[in-house]
């Protein structure tokens, strides 16, 4: 089977047979790319041995038809850490509302994640860690500041109005 775009759209997956017969009749072009298992990138129906009797040759395709990914199942799948994503959600949150309730586990989430990414490379989420822990941070300042001002303020007002 033969996967076959045109440029960066997909034109479907064929047999062998059906891709010569296309090219015999016109449905595809020399220049429309085709990638089948076991190939490493995508080149043009021309390149292809099998179809070089049905394929006159054509100029190479343009460099973005050559960008578009191939269904590559040796392709690695690189995974974020979980920790890192609970770091930023909490620290958002925590700025919106909670304060100290749950930027203190987004702080430590974003600690954690870092922790766990330097040992394991191949984890991404390291932008994210270091966002849920400088917003954590700020976050646990802004409310802290927050209740010690407007605490005091009223700490202050209910003492003067005790005192009359």
């Amino acid at each position: 089977m033969i996967h076959v775009n045109r440029g960066a759209t997909s034109l479907g997956v064929f047999s062998e047979e059906e891709v010569r017969e296309g090219l015999s009749t016109g449905r595809f072009a020399p220049g429309d790319i085709g990638w089948r298992e076991g190939m490493a990138n995508w080149q043009p129906l021309s390149q292809f041995p099998e179809l070089g009797s049905a394929a006159p040759a054509a100029p190479p395709p343009q460099i973005g038809a050559m960008l578009t990914t191939a269904p590559s199942p040796s392709a690695p799948v690189v995974k974020t850490e979980p920790l890192a994503i609970w770091s930023f959600v909490l620290s958002l949150l925590a700025l919106a509302c909670c304060g100290f309730i749950l930027g203190i586990p987004g702080v430590i989430c974003g600690h954690l994640a870092l922790s766990k990414i330097q040992k394991e490379p191949q984890l991404q989420g390291r932008g994210l860690a270091t966002a849920g822990l400088i917003i954590g941070y700020v976050a646990i300042a802004f409310w802290l500041i927050y209740v010690v001002f407007f605490g005091g303020l009223s700490f202050l007002k209910s003492i003067s109005h005790s005192g009359t």
